[in-house]
């Protein structure tokens, strides 16, 4: 699947909490400025790509809504929270490297869960094609 721009640069503002980073009198140190977690919604963004409308008009609350939910409700109950203010200071001190990566693998892992096991999860899902070919090809 081709998308243009690229997916990193799509979700690059989600970094932060979703509102970038501020810097302290020195300029050097991040500061989350949003609350959203950029990984959680980062997964947000990747299941309206798969299973959000095409157009404006339609169920207000049908199959993105609910698996938005279901992975807000999954990333709560496996990081201990959704907001970046909380979740940075406590997973930055269990990396080397300061950063992360902890989060955005799982959060990853959760969007992708979300997105193969959708149509279990809320029945006015249709697996897309694309991941219907994935998983044909994989199985």
């Amino acid at each position: 699947m081709k998308v243009k721009p690229a997916p990193p640069k799509i979700a690059s503002g989600f970094h932060g909490g979703g509102g970038g980073v501020k810097t302290d009198e020195e300029g050097m140190k991040g500061i989350p400025t949003g609350c959203m977690c950029g990984a959680l919604a980062a997964g947000v963004l990747v299941l309206g790509f798969l299973y959000g409308r095409s157009a404006p008009v339609g169920p207000k609350f049908g199959c993105i809504s609910h698996l938005s939910a279901h992975l807000h409700k999954r990333f709560q109950d496996e990081l201990g929270g959704k907001c970046c203010a909380m979740l940075r200071p406590f997973y930055q001190k269990m990396d080397r490297e300061h950063s992360c990566s902890h989060v955005y693998q799982k959060g990853a892992e959760l969007a992708v869960e979300a997105a193969l096991s959708a149509p279990a999860l809320v029945p006015d899902c249709r697996l897309p094609g694309v991941l219907q070919r994935l998983a044909k090809k994989n199985s």
